[in-house]
């Protein structure tokens, strides 16, 4: 037992994980989708808990909050928005427990889109969390896989990009 926390101690709790696609969509109608944190529910892996929308609708300092039982209380920001370029988040748990920092970068790719989603964190020196980081680009990069064909089925399918989202809606 001393060793495997020894070793733990050992591993870096920071980590990374990417993945790219290319999209049926253009460019602005990808960016409308990714640029309105309550839109993320429609095509993310989001738990099903109720959000509390804050400040701007979509764009820089736009944001969503969550209080649930079973996944904790968090808030997800757009902390950078470059239409229709790139955008960059934070999404901080547990009162900036852990905090994972995002980006989406979207280039032209003939009549669609190239998204590179790109997510990393730091455990910090728990050493638990150091074997959890170790798999975080193989698990969490499942995940953005997952959440780049709903974003390609949600954007191809749409003419302008999401419906208004109001003041709430359902994710994290």
């Amino acid at each position: 037992m001393i060793l495997f926390l020894g070793i733990g101690l050992a591993l870096p709790g920071t980590w990374t994980a990417e993945r790219s696609a290319t999209l049926d969509a253009p460019p602005e109608r990808v960016f409308a989708w990714v640029d309105a944190p309550a839109a993320w529910q429609s095509w993310t892996a989001w738990p099903d808990v109720a959000l509390e929308r804050a400040g701007p609708e979509r764009g820089e300092g736009a944001s969503v909050r969550w209080a649930d039982d079973t996944w904790g209380e968090g808030v997800f920001t757009i902390t950078a928005s470059e239409p229709p370029r790139e955008l960059r988040y934070e999404v901080r748990v547990q009162e900036g427990s852990m905090v994972t920092r995002g980006s989406l970068r979207l280039e032209p790719a003939g009549p669609g889109t190239r998204v590179t989603w790109r997510e990393s964190g730091d455990f910090g020196w728990n050493p638990l969390m150091g074997y959890a980081a170790l798999g975080m680009d193989r698990m969490q990069g499942a995940e953005l896989e997952k959440g780049l064909a709903r974003l390609d089925s949600v954007a191809a399918a749409s003419v302008l990009g999401p419906p208004e989202t109001g003041s709430g809606g359902r994710g994290p």
